[in-house]
């Protein structure tokens, strides 16, 4: 009986760390993985640079546990103990964000854009894992667990994962360059400065500038609303730095564009070349070369049409 049990709970828990190693993938590895180091590895304060990295193994380390799910080798002393140290360290930090800083909203980023989820269903969503595990582990007894291949192979297994994130989402910090341009005493905002080159007249009177991505929903979404308000906003200057992808870049533009209706001129830049506070989608309301506003990202200081008009209501002639 209970190895009927343990055989589909198994394959539960390969879908739920698959699932939980692919969200943190899509649609983009660029943007998704950046949204995990910010929302998740430096929530807790760790350095950006050591975050890029840590996200990579972590994210490869939840597609290996998948795997070790399915597999009978090394279940009982690879698999279960590795799955249960790291669900049970999601869950203390997902206890600490609820408990004691008072998260109750928003996308915890545990699944990524894939199925945004609050923290505190997040939570109710790893303890009742943890049980299902721990019943697991008090019947480990009962499983079959091979000791072959050597367990070499499960290392080299786990590197070739940690590669393949690697290859598909390369950049493990962000451009020194952008920074350094960031951190530099200028009249004109640093972000004007890094693309004004690109994009002629967006440090000339009143503009908008933008940084999207052409594959996300939330920046088409955005464009939609901005083209909507022209007709009270009265700037027909839109500017738009869009996430360079890997393939048909300038495709996902022109569908971005015929999708939205937005009229504006733009450039391309590396995602991690993008300056700070500028996660897609990012708007910047600019006067003069100077970024007197900003919305960005999903969450705190998004992009919300009253709050848009009366910044732009606030611009300084």
């Amino acid at each position: 009986m209970t190895a009927k049990l343990i055989k589909p709970l198994r394959f539960l828990f390969f879908a739920f760390f698959f699932l939980s190693a692919f969200s943190k993938v899509y649609p983009n590895p660029d943007v998704a993985i950046h949204l995990f180091e910010k929302e998740q590895l430096m929530a807790l304060n760790f350095p950006l640079c050591l975050s890029t990295w840590l996200s990579r193994m972590l994210i490869a380390l939840e597609f290996s546990i998948a795997i070790g799910f399915l597999v009978p080798f090394y279940f009982k002393r690879i698999t279960l103990p590795l799955s249960s140290a790291l669900l049970l360290f999601f869950t203390i930090f997902l206890a600490f964000e609820v408990l004691i800083l008072g998260k109750w909203t928003g996308n915890c980023g545990c699944f990524g854009q894939l199925i945004p989820m609050t923290p505190p269903i997040s939570l109710v969503k790893n303890i009742v894992a943890l049980v299902f595990l721990g019943f697991i582990y008090w019947k480990r007894g009962e499983i079959n667990d091979s000791k072959d291949p050597s367990i070499l192979y499960y290392v080299i297994a786990y590197f070739l994962v940690f590669l393949t994130i690697y290859l598909i989402s390369p950049q493990t910090c962000i451009s020194q360059s952008a920074n350094a341009e960031m951190n530099k005493p200028t009249e004109i905002s640093a972000e004007i400065k890094l693309v004004k080159d690109k994009l002629p007249g967006v440090n000339e009177g009143k503009a908008i500038l933008c940084f999207f991505s052409p594959t996300c929903g939330d920046c088409r979404e955005t464009a939609k609303i901005l083209q909507s308000l022209k007709h009270k906003t009265g700037i027909d200057k839109h500017f738009v730095v869009f996430m360079k992808e890997r393939v048909d870049t300038e495709k996902k533009i022109q569908k971005f564009l015929n999708t939205t209706k937005l009229s504006a001129k733009y450039t391309t830049m590396k995602f991690f070349d993008f300056p700070t506070d500028t996660d897609p989608p990012a708007v910047l309301l600019v006067n003069n070369g100077k970024v007197e506003s900003r919305f960005f990202g999903k969450e705190k200081n998004k992009f919300e049409k009253a709050a848009f008009i009366k910044a732009f209501n606030s611009l300084e002639d």
